[in-house]
């Protein structure tokens, strides 16, 4: 007679076997149903030996994977019955996690860009609310920003390096073409007009 320890483990496993969607829980990461549909919907991707075929992560193939919690093969693999084991290829199976995987969604153009300390909607309102403070040239009547205008507000809100302003990384944001454009000595100087 067995010892009442490997009795235990021996029940333990009858029933895993029996039944891995009730003992992993009400939650489980993948079910039978799951397992077999991607058994059935991937069959052509998943053949052992040669030719090698990939599946596109926009077939039914990878929707059925997705189905599947985080894509764990792991977990189909370990349902396969012996019989299965011989007709699919395990190591196919497994690599269905990683060639399933949808790409990451491309930026919201709407975002807001940070370089630095401060953002290209910050350049961009400094730009526009100070450009008759900016331009090239030597101008008779020099207009100076004033504290209340637009520009200076724009100017203030551009965050602080330390204890000031940093209108230098308002001047790296700057395009070549906004360079030519602006005098870059007048818009690093802003700051000590606000």
């Amino acid at each position: 007679m067995l010892p009442p320890g490997k009795i235990a483990v021996l029940l333990v496993l009858v029933c895993i076997m029996a039944s891995p969607d009730e003992v992993i829980g009400k939650n489980p990461i993948c079910t039978k149903k799951q397992r077999e549909k991607i058994l059935e919907i991937c069959d052509h991707f998943i053949q052992p030996g040669y030719p090698v075929r990939l599946v596109s992560r926009d077939s039914p193939c990878c929707a059925a994977v997705r189905e599947v919690r985080d894509r764990d093969m792991e977990c189909v693999i370990m349902q396969l019955t012996e019989q299965e084991k011989e007709k699919y290829s395990v190591e196919k199976i497994r690599a269905l996690h990683r060639l399933c995987e949808l790409p990451p969604p491309p930026p919201n153009h709407h975002q807001v860009t940070v370089t630095g300390t401060c953002t290209m909607q910050q350049k961009e309102t400094v730009l526009d609310d100070c450009k008759k403070f900016i331009k090239h040239g030597n101008q008779r009547l020099k207009p100076i920003p004033i504290m209340g205008q637009p520009c200076c507000n724009a100017v203030n809100k551009v965050p602080k390096k330390g204890t000031n302003i940093d209108m230098q990384c308002i001047f790296n944001l700057l395009t070549d073409e906004e360079k030519n454009h602006n005098d870059v000595s007048k818009i690093l100087n802003l700051p000590n007009h606000c």
